[in-house]
């Protein structure tokens, strides 16, 4: 009997976004954290997840600046000319992404998500079968005063 091939499972992160919350001309996920670039951080968790190679960053506002940002770490890039959502973003993406089974979509602008959370996530998702799976956190203190 045949083993079972593993699902192929791809990671998009979304950084095509302007970030005019933060009134910067500059992208977003290129404001820096710990001397790297917001995008970097969640591309370097996601590569430890999948192969870089099965990595798609999703590029728009500013992107050749955030190519040239991350080029180096070794993954897909994806042009959404025009920034109309993540749903859109996911949309112009499709062809990039259809040979995989499962694709775990992150924010480019989240450099806290660590590795094992979206282990955890790409578990939890397979074991039950899901048709999708939304990860949220609740926090002991959502306003973010001292205590």
């Amino acid at each position: 009997m045949a083993k079972p091939t593993e699902p192929r499972i791809a990671v998009a992160i979304m950084a095509a976004g302007k970030g005019t919350r933060l009134k910067s001309k500059y992208p977003k996920v290129l404001h820096e954290v710990g001397g790297k670039p917001l995008l970097a951080h969640v591309i370097a968790a996601a590569t430890k997840v999948v192969s870089r190679p099965d990595v798609f960053a999703i590029i728009g506002h500013e992107a050749e600046l955030v190519r040239k940002a991350v080029q180096h770490m070794g993954v897909n890039f994806v042009l959404q000319d025009e920034q109309r959502g993540t749903g859109h973003a996911l949309m112009v993406a499709r062809e990039a992404l259809a040979p995989y089974d499962h694709v775990i979509v992150l924010s480019g602008d989240a450099p806290l998500i660590s590795p094992e959370t979206i282990q955890n996530l790409r578990d939890f998702h397979l074991q039950t079968k899901a048709a999708m799976t939304v990860l949220s956190a609740m926090l002991a203190n959502p306003t973010a005063t001292a205590v």
